[in-house]
């Protein structure tokens, strides 16, 4: 290493050199292993797109959980209060509610989709 470079570091890293090669090396690795994946993705573009709809998936799933929970908790609340529980009605409806959003948003995505 060149001490203008030496020098450049220790300006930035200030008193702690340490911490800074860490973070310089975390980053160096996280830019490695996104380009290592980029490569992936365009030797297996199948398996990626593959991996891609499975990771949309669960993101959906999970934000169905997620909906489905506030909702049926806001029911709750307007039914009985604050500390109210829902019930299994709420749930179930909240359910459904969830199901026709996600259903409409599908159709519209694949309209799209069909469209272009």
């Amino acid at each position: 290493m060149d001490d203008v470079l030496f020098a450049r570091i220790q300006q930035e890293a200030g008193d702690n050199l340490s911490e800074w090669v860490s973070k310089a090396c975390r980053s160096r690795l996280q830019a490695d292993a996104a380009r290592d994946a980029v490569v992936w993705e365009r030797e297996h573009p199948v398996e990626a797109a593959r991996e891609r709809a499975e990771e949309a998936a669960r993101s959906l799933e999970s934000e169905a959980e997620h909906e489905i929970q506030y909702q049926a908790e806001e029911a709750a609340r307007r039914r009985g209060g604050d500390h109210a529980e829902p019930t299994a009605e709420e749930i179930a409806e909240a359910q459904r509610r969830v199901r026709a959003l996600f259903e409409r948003a599908d159709r519209r995505l694949r309209e799209r989709e069909e469209g272009d």
